[in-house]
């Protein structure tokens, strides 16, 4: 039977009744959530920034330090162009352009010996009990050799954790104590478990200056405005549809962006 809004009684009474107890849970729980600290924070941001604190105060010193975190989700094994023509799988491709930066980060540290220069390579992806950010090559001295035999073994599997993987580089930047810090992710796909990129990338903002890295993300074989709020939340977000074009996109990076003159 159809109820008319002008209709009253004991079953309409207890229809309203009900919809003002949903309605007024449901703000007292968004509510909740958004509620904020005496610093003015949601409890989501307070986390975020326990989460990026560094952990220890290393001494403070000029120098050179990028943190590389390569996806290595399962849709890492999709084919793309490879430098060839033919379609290869992305994880090959970029096991290739990994090792062509640390060799550019090999010959930079070789020219510039003065300078600490150190470099680190992570993947991500969600696999079970594994951290969903694990060490490459660790932060150090760049290393061709090291890199190559490392690389080998990277495969794709899993989820997308790109905002936890951020937080682990940050905090291995935080390590070096080096006066520039750069943090570079190199993805095939939008967030798919853990915290979102763009609020990793507000928190960063929200560190002391020293602590801040600049950010860049590499869009591969995806469109770069799924990127579009960690962009807007400071981080620079280039495109690279095909191998020939993930090389070109880090080759710029590194000369106009990462491995430039102090």
């Amino acid at each position: 039977m159809r109820i008319h809004p002008h209709r009253s009684g004991p079953g309409v009474t207890a229809i309203r009744a009900l919809a003002i107890v949903i309605v007024a849970g449901a703000v007292t729980s968004i509510c909740s959530r958004e509620s904020k600290d005496a610093g003015g924070m949601t409890s989501d941001e307070r986390w975020l920034d326990e989460q990026l604190a560094p952990t220890a105060s290393p001494p403070q010193r000029e120098g050179l330090a990028a943190a590389i975190v390569i996806d290595v989700s399962g849709s890492m094994d999709g084919m793309v162009g490879g430098e060839s023509g033919q379609n290869e799988p992305k994880i090959a491709i970029a096991r290739r352009a990994a090792q062509d930066l640390v060799d550019q980060f090999a010959r930079y540290a070789a020219d510039h010996s003065g300078e600490p220069v150190l470099l680190g390579l992570y993947e991500f992806s969600e696999r079970g009990s594994e951290s969903d950010c694990r060490p490459i090559v660790p932060m150090g001295p760049p290393d061709r050799n090291r890199a190559t035999a490392a690389l080998a073994r990277v495969r794709a599997d899993g989820g997308t954790p790109i905002g936890s993987a951020m937080i682990v580089a940050k905090r291995e930047l935080d390590a070096t104590g080096l006066s520039r810090r750069h943090l570079l992710v190199v993805t095939d796909g939008e967030n798919t478990t853990g915290v979102e990129p763009a609020q990793v990338t507000i928190a960063i903002g929200r560190r002391p200056e020293l602590e801040r890295p600049s950010i860049y993300f590499v869009a591969f074989d995806i469109e770069a405005t799924r990127f579009s709020e960690v962009r807007d939340a400071g981080g620079l977000v280039l495109a690279a549809a095909n191998a020939k074009e993930l090389n070109d996109t880090l080759d710029t990076l590194l000369r106009g962006k990462i491995l430039l003159e102090k």
